[in-house]
């Protein structure tokens, strides 16, 4: 059997934790995995909200370095993560996890 945990880990200057979402169901975790990217992109939920992004979805300042995999094909691990190059306080990693359980 197989479950898919949505991990969501953040941190800034004053701020650090991590939370943990469980489905039984690739698509619903899929759907979350999409929710969290764009809540983060809004300034009233998040830093990352306050970035200029270009129109290929990457950040435009140069010391923000945003790495992803959106391959939605039900069976792979997707994530998306952004960081503050020059202050490693500040970053956002979404992941999508495909777990085998016993």
């Amino acid at each position: 059997m197989r479950i898919f945990i949505i991990k969501l880990d953040y941190s800034t200057e004053e701020y650090h934790d991590v939370e943990l979402f469980a489905f039984q169901d690739y698509d619903k975790a899929y759907d979350k995995f999409k929710e969290l990217i764009l809540s983060e992109r809004q300034p009233e939920n998040s830093w990352v909200g306050n970035l200029d992004f270009d129109d290929n979805g990457e950040p435009v300042s140069k010391h923000y370095e945003l790495d992803y995999e959106e391959n939605n094909t039900c069976e792979s691990e997707v994530w998306w993560r952004i960081e503050d190059q020059w202050d490693s306080r500040y970053y956002v990693y979404i992941d999508l996890l495909v777990l085998e359980v016993l």
